[in-house]
């Protein structure tokens, strides 16, 4: 059975200089693979097949900025992995997943757009407090809605 997550990832920090997650996001779909905390709560859940969202939360934006399928189970990360992780959190991050297809889109969705749209920010006074963790499991639903969207502001961006 395909799950539905999505995949966080904030701004790193590295000798002193701040990484932007959009930048880490670039580097990750580059190179097809995520890196994972192992002792993260989903982490065992996720499944070869599963689909993922990407988001970003960062000085400058948050939201949702591509997807992604993965290919592998959760597994100790590989030293040619290791050698494109920079930067904080994700140095000490231990696992990974790879992914058949990744991409990263033109523009960010922003989370603002998305609220009282999809099941996991209904009700929420704070999307901070739902999108902490690196992790987090989502309906097909709530997928195929972020979804929909996308295509939907793509065509009001050709047609204008």
């Amino acid at each position: 059975m395909v799950s539905y997550w999505i995949f966080i990832v904030k701004d790193h920090l590295h000798m002193g200089r701040i990484i932007l997650a959009r930048d880490v996001l670039f580097d990750r779909v580059r190179n097809k693979f995520w890196s994972l905390n192992s002792r993260s709560r989903n982490v065992k859940k996720i499944k070869p097949g599963d689909h993922v969202l990407f988001y970003i939360t960062s000085r400058d934006e948050r939201g949702l900025m591509g997807r992604g399928v993965i290919s592998t189970d959760p597994h100790p990360i590989t030293p040619e992995q290791r050698f494109h992780v920079i930067g904080t959190p994700s140095e000490a991050f231990d696992y990974a997943v790879d992914f058949s297809e990744a991409e990263i889109w033109d523009r960010v969705i922003p989370i603002e757009e998305l609220e009282n749209k999809i099941s996991i920010l209904t009700g929420k006074k704070s999307s901070k407090v739902v999108f902490r963790g690196s992790v987090i499991r989502i309906s097909k639903n709530d997928y195929q809605t972020v979804l929909e969207i996308k295509r939907s502001k793509e065509a009001s961006v050709k047609s204008s």
